[in-house]
C-alpha cells in the first residue's frame, strides 16, 4: 500500500470501575456498577487512508480504507450534496464500483448535458493531497470504471485521473495537469496548441489559460483544487487584464507582441489582395462597357445604314415617279399636236 502520510487513528477507550463496599449488618446490597458514556457506545468507525475528489458539476469526496472500500462520502457543493442525499448502501463496498454508480447519478440528475465548448463535461478524479492508495492501479481502474459507466449510458465524458504527481505543494492542480484537462475537454490535439504561459499566483485557486490551436484563440479557466473547466470571465477575475504581457510556451519561438503582429500582417495582406481583386473587377467592368459601347456604335451605324439605304430606294422610286410623270408628259403633248 502507498502512504503519502500518516493517518490519523481515533480509538475511543472505555473505562469500567467496579465498586466494593464492605458489607456490614444485615439487608445490605452490592453497589451496581455505573452505566457506560455515550462515546464508549459507538462503534468505531472504519479507518479512512485517502479520499478522491470527484469533479463533473457535483463534488463528491469519496474515502475510503486500506482495501479499497468506502467508509463514507461527502457532498463538497449544493449539486454534491443533492446527489449523496439520494445515494445510500455505499459503506464497504469498492470504490470503483461506488464511483461508477455515483457517475450514473450524475447523468441521470442531468449535470453532463450543460457541457463545454460544445462537449459533454467530462469527469475529474482528483487524489486528496497526502492520501494513500491500496495499490499502484487503483486511481486507473476508478477512472476506467468512470468511463465504464458513461459510455454505457451514451454520454461521450471523458474521466481524468488526477494523482498525487499531478499536484503542486500545496496539493492543487499542476499546470500541466490543468492544460491537459482543458484541451481534453475542448477535444484539441496537444500537438496543435501553444499556450501563453505567465506566473500563476492561484490567489483565488484559478488558472487563466490563453492558448491557440489551429489558428483560432482559446480563454479558459481551470480550477486548480476540482479540475473543473469554465469559460474565461474576463470581468469577476482580474488576473486576466495582464493578458497582453503574456508569453508563449516554453518552444514556441515568437513573443507575444510579434505574434499579434504577423495576425496583423495576415489581415493586411487579405486587404491588399481584396483591393486588387477589386482593381480586377474594375478592369472587367471598363471591358464589358467598352465593348457594349461597342455593340451599341455598331448597332446604331447598322440602323443608320439601313435608314440610308430606305432614303436611296426613295430617292429612285421618285426618279422613276419623275421620269413616268415626264413621259406622261411627252405623250400628252404628242396627242395634243395630233
Amino acid at each position: 500500500m502507498k502512504q503519502t502520510k500518516k493517518t490519523r487513528v481515533l480509538v475511543g477507550l472505555g473505562l469500567c470501575a467496579c465498586l466494593c463496599g464492605a458489607l456490614s449488618g444485615c439487608g445490605t446490597t452490592p453497589a451496581s456498577a455505573p452505566q457506560e458514556t455515550a462515546g464508549s457506545q459507538e462503534s468505531a468507525k472504519a479507518q479512512a487512508i485517502g479520499s478522491i475528489l470527484l469533479s463533473v458539476n457535483p463534488e463528491i469526496e469519496i474515502s475510503y480504507d486500506d482495501q479499497g472500500e468506502v467508509v463514507e462520502l461527502e457532498g463538497v457543493n449544493d449539486d454534491g450534496i443533492k446527489v449523496v442525499n439520494n445515494y445510500s448502501d455505499y459503506e464497504g463496498r469498492q470504490a470503483s464500483e461506488v464511483v461508477g454508480e455515483l457517475v450514473t447519478e450524475i447523468d441521470e440528475d442531468g449535470y453532463f448535458a450543460n457541457g463545454i465548448g460544445g462537449h459533454e463535461k467530462n469527469i475529474v478524479l482528483k487524489l486528496t493531497e497526502g492520501s494513500a492508495y491500496p495499490d499502484e492501479a487503483f486511481l486507473d481502474d476508478i477512472a476506467q470504471q468512470a468511463r465504464s459507466s458513461v459510455e454505457k449510458r451514451g454520454v461521450t465524458s471523458k474521466a481524468y485521473a488526477i494523482n498525487d504527481d499531478d499536484l503542486d505543494k500545496n496539493g492543487l492542480i499542476g499546470i500541466e495537469a490543468a492544460q491537459e484537462l482543458v484541451l481534453g475537454q475542448l477535444g484539441i490535439d496537444p500537438a496543435t496548441a501553444t499556450f501563453h504561459d505567465h506566473e500563476y499566483e492561484l490567489d483565488d485557486g484559478v488558472y487563466e489559460l490563453e492558448f491557440t490551436a489551429n489558428g483560432i484563440e482559446y480563454d479558459y479557466e481551470v480550477d486548480a483544487r476540482t479540475g473543473k473547466i469554465l469559460e474565461a470571465d474576463f470581468e469577476r477575475n482580474d488576473d486576466w487584464d495582464d493578458r497582453d504581457d503574456w508569453t508563449p510556451s516554453a518552444g514556441t519561438a515568437t513573443p507575444d507582441d510579434d505574434i499579434d503582429d504577423d495576425r496583423d500582417d495576415d489581415a493586411d495582406d487579405r486587404d491588399d489582395w481584396d483591393d486588387d481583386r477589386d482593381d480586377i473587377d474594375d478592369r472587367d467592368d471598363d471591358w464589358d462597357d467598352d465593348r457594349d459601347d461597342d455593340r451599341d456604335d455598331d448597332d446604331d451605324d447598322d440602323r443608320d445604314d439601313d435608314a440610308d439605304d430606305r432614303d436611296d430606294w426613295d430617292d429612285d422610286r421618285d426618279d422613276i415617279d419623275d421620269r413616268d410623270d415626264d413621259d406622261d408628259d411627252d405623250w400628252d403633248d404628242d396627242g395634243w399636236d395630233d
